[in-house]
């Protein structure tokens, strides 16, 4: 494990050598379903916000006139609502996501099931490069620019020209030739940038996939 506050690596519960604090014997990381929906909520109320002040000062005014006369209220809620119902969605897809660090091993509870691995049993740590469609969240990665601590790299991380930074941990195969493969991807997971300090403490810089 890594003490947290001067990044010296010594076993999980023990005093660090370096600067005398506990380090933590466990290390977890929440889901960012939340900040998602706060996002797609801001940007549902932006878009009111912005057609309302357009109707007041009378830009599209007539053409929303007459979307009102027709009864067509529904297709203007819509428009304005849909970016939060994606929010709600990714919320609740997100809600579970949990991943745990300690010395022996890195495990995740999702939505898509659970994932264990320790460390002796994995055979590579890649980083690949994807575009946002192939990630598990697909292109809504986007907005994870917006969400400072799920960066991979601090500053240097921000997704306005992303290449798809995304980390694999690969193990075993089982009996049917199968690995397992945990991915990391920025946007899923919160303070990514600690997550693969952590994990680069127990093996190393990844490979370029």
């Amino acid at each position: 494990m890594l003490c947290p506050d001067c990044k010296t690596a010594a076993p999980g519960g023990s005093p660090c050598p370096a600067c005398g604090h506990t380090v933590p014997e466990r290390e977890t990381f929440a889901g960012q379903g939340g900040r998602y929906l706060a996002v797609l909520a801001g940007v549902s109320a932006t878009l009111l916000a912005v057609t309302l002040l357009a109707r007041a000062l009378g830009a599209g005014g007539p053409v929303l006139a007459r979307l009102y006369a027709k009864g067509w209220q529904w297709l203007y809620a819509t428009f304005v609502a849909t970016p939060v119902i994606v929010g709600i969605y990714y919320w609740f897809v997100l809600r579970e996501e949990e991943i745990a660090v300690t010395d022996e091993a890195i495990s995740r509870r999702s939505h898509w099931g659970g994932e264990h691995l320790r460390w002796a049993d994995v055979q590579a740590y890649r980083r690949l490069s994807l575009p946002l469609r192939q990630t598990r969240l697909g292109r809504l990665t986007w907005f994870s620019r917006f969400f400072p601590r799920g960066r991979p790299d601090g500053a240097h991380g921000r997704l306005s020209s992303w290449p798809g930074a995304t980390y694999e941990l690969a193990g075993p195969p089982d009996a049917q030739g199968h690995s397992l493969i945990m991915r990391l991807e920025p946007g899923t997971i919160d303070d990514m940038a600690w997550l693969l300090e952590l994990v680069q403490e127990r093996l190393g810089p990844p490979q370029e996939g």
